[in-house]
């Protein structure tokens, strides 16, 4: 029995010189901590304890560089004068029939009917879309924006000795718009991007004339950075 005491009183000590040693370290750790994050400014109060933020050190931005949200700001207020610009163009020509303007989260979109630009079946520009297409540049030059020029078609199926689905014309449509734009009114092809869609991306019901007509388009959106 006085063997197992003795031998019990060792193990006590040394767990007790164990755990002595364990909360050492960590008074250490947090002393240290406290020392690195006071440096930092991130630490108030007594040594060790972190309050408020967890990034340490803020960094000024460059002033080249505004922060995403005044970016977002000065985009959506561009957004805003590229919509004016474009209803003010609708307005002038009274093409409210065949020409809607619409803001969304990738730019701003002008979308015109085919019948305007195009005959039936065809990809060849009317005389008529010259106008619309020059005021279109206009605003290109005025603002630094991209373009993606997208076609669209019904749900019946094209076939002539041309073209061989709507696919092709809708992206041949497309072409035709941007070929006028980089040919004639000098826009820079790098800032330009045809799409052809085809029927996939309808606006309204292709059950009635009056919807194929509408889903029958061209669109031109001023992109977002």
């Amino acid at each position: 029995m006085a063997t197992f005491a003795d031998l019990m009183s060792l193990l006590l000590t040394f767990f007790v010189l164990l755990l002595s040693f364990a909360e050492m370290d960590i008074i250490k750790f947090r002393d240290a901590m406290g020392s690195i994050s006071s440096s930092l400014g991130v630490t108030k109060g007594s040594i060790g304890h972190f309050e408020g933020s967890s990034t340490p050190i803020s960094f000024s931005q460059n002033q080249s560089c505004p922060p995403p949200t005044a970016e977002r700001g000065a985009q959506d207020e561009n957004d805003e004068l590229i919509s004016e610009e474009l209803e003010a163009i609708v307005e002038e020509y009274a093409l409210d029939e065949e020409v809607e303007v619409k803001k969304t989260k990738r730019g701003v979109i002008l979308r015109v009917r085919g019948k305007m630009f195009f005959n039936p079946g065809t990809s060849e520009l009317k005389t008529g879309a010259q106008p619309l297409l020059v005021k279109i540049a206009s605003i290109l030059r005025k603002f630094p924006r991209e373009m993606a020029v997208e076609g669209h078609t019904d749900n019946i199926p094209i076939s002539n000795s041309r073209f061989s689905s709507n696919w092709e014309l809708s992206t041949a449509r497309a072409y035709s718009s941007l070929l006028y734009l980089q040919k004639y009114e000098k826009i820079d092809i790098k800032r330009m991007h045809i799409a052809g869609f085809g029927d996939t991306r309808p606006l309204t019901s292709n059950d009635t004339p009056d919807g194929r007509g509408r889903n029958r388009r061209v669109e031109f959106v001023f992109l977002k950075n």
